[in-house]
């Protein structure tokens, strides 16, 4: 039998597995390298960005100094951050804890957030109590539970505090010594809380115009308006009206008309008002200095502005007819006194209280007017055509009726003197330089805001510019 002859090649198995082995082990060390070599990058990239983070940490000291500059520049929340990283980061006492969580609840409240500003005085509460500014945090803590419409709770908070010994009421007089007059739930406004609500009253009024007003007659006028609260009866009818709109305020508080839209635009434009009059406010009291000098220097730089027109002072009667009239006059021939017959036959009721007698004087010059007669040209030009102590030649005819007219004194143009027009002078200073404080102002403003007014968008607008003050 013949033997089939075999054509493949041989396989050496042996060195093949012995190769694969060897080949797998590098792979393996090769995956191993790798991997150590991945985690060594991952740690010290970590321990880099470790060593960043701090290195650009911020000490305690930084942070209140960062605090305070922020609280400076009015970036309220900023501060706030900055704050409470700050109290992180130190080791305070319970009363350095407390002075800066009060700190934060007044940036809280002068941003109207009231909520967040009542946790901060609370919070400080709960640290400690110092004295200097206990009573004053239970005060921010009232108004902020007023400003957000929550009496009920500040019944609570009012009653607590009078067991605790907190300042509770507008005033911390004992009864006995200052009466109460009023009370609101367990809020007590006593005698002395009234008078300073009136004088409040009274200062917020005189300050509407004191800046015209030499500071004697200011508090003259001061004085004077105290003087009309100074019975019971007037005092109590003030305390009836204030104690009306508190409960009022207090009921539009708690029915939510602070959320009304329209409401709050009004208080928006009321706002704008107020602080652009206080501003305007500061700017004269900063710039506006006057001196005895200065109204004795503007005096005599305008003076023909005093000077004191020819003028009399007249009486008259006034009847209907013509008849009437000549009635009159024929009595005074007579020798009847004119006062009399003013009393007895005038139909003008002031006239005949006064005997006649026209109150104010009557000046020279065409458009005046004459108390009782009106701007009468024809009546002034026979006036100042008469003797003193004369009758008017002529019956002088108004839409009143018929006058007969005595003058009964005269004076000549005269030269008025400067103790006579120092209100009058310190007036005209202090708005000429307003005028002038004001329009520097707008002028750099305007520049600051970029103001830009497009006359063009006007129909009918001229070239002339349109600026703030006009």
């Amino acid at each position: 039998m013949t033997e089939e002859l075999d054509f493949s090649i041989p396989t050496h198995e042996g060195k093949r597995a012995q190769t694969g082995s060897k080949l797998l082990v590098i792979l393996t060390v090769i995956v191993l390298i790798i991997v150590l070599a991945n985690m060594c990058i991952v740690l010290i990239h970590k321990d880099v960005t470790s060593e960043r983070v701090e290195g650009s940490a911020l000490s305690a000291e930084q942070l209140k100094d960062l605090a305070l500059k922020l609280e400076k520049q009015e970036l309220d929340r900023a501060s706030v951050a900055a704050w409470k990283e700050y109290l992180k980061a130190a080791s305070l006492d319970g009363e350095e804890a407390a002075r800066i969580w009060y700190r934060i609840g007044k940036i809280y409240q002068a941003d109207s957030q009231y909520d967040m500003a009542l946790d901060a005085f609370y919070r400080s509460e709960t640290y400690a109590r110092p004295d200097d500014i206990s009573p004053e945090i239970a005060r921010r803590v009232q108004e902020s539970l007023e400003t957000m419409g929550k009496f009920a709770a500040l019944r609570y908070e009012l009653a607590d505090r009078v067991g605790t010994g907190g300042i509770t009421t507008e005033s911390s007089s004992h009864d006995t010594v200052d009466p109460v007059v009023a009370e609101i739930g367990t809020q007590k406004i006593t005698k002395s809380d009234l008078d300073r609500r009136i004088e409040r009253l009274i200062e917020t009024q005189i300050s509407q115009y004191a800046s015209y007003l030499p500071e004697e007659e200011a508090d003259k006028r001061k004085e004077d308006m105290l003087r009309q609260y100074s019975t019971d009866s007037q005092r109590q009818i003030f305390l009836n009206q204030y104690m009306a709109e508190e409960i009022l305020y207090r009921k539009a508080r708690e029915s939510g008309l602070m959320d009304d839209p329209d409401v709050r635009v009004a208080l928006r434009d009321i706002e704008r008002s107020l602080l652009a009059g206080k501003v305007m406010e500061k700017e004269f009291a900063d710039e506006i200095k006057i001196s005895s000098g200065d109204l004795a220097t503007y005096y005599k730089a305008h003076k023909e502005e005093y000077i004191q027109p020819e003028r009399a002072s007249v009486a008259h009667i006034l009847v209907e007819n013509e008849e009437e009239a000549g009635d009159v006059r024929r009595r005074l021939e007579k020798g009847d006194d004119f006062s009399v017959l003013a009393a007895e036959l005038s139909r003008d009721e002031q006239a005949r209280e006064t005997g006649g007698e026209v109150a104010e004087w009557i000046e020279k010059g065409e458009g005046r007017e004459i108390p009782g007669l009106g701007g009468s040209d024809t009546a002034i030009k026979a006036i100042f055509a008469t003797d003193q102590g004369h009758l008017v030649k002529e019956d002088i005819r108004t839409e009143k009726g018929i006058h007969i007219i005595k003058v009964l004194k005269r004076e000549a143009e005269r030269q008025k003197a400067f103790d006579e027009v120092k209100n009058e002078v310190a007036l005209a200073l202090r708005s000429q330089k307003e005028r002038e404080v004001q329009q520097k102002l707008f002028a750099r403003l305007k520049e600051q805001y970029d103001v830009v007014i497009h006359q063009s968008a006007f129909s009918g607008a001229d070239s002339t510019e349109v600026t703030a003050d006009q």
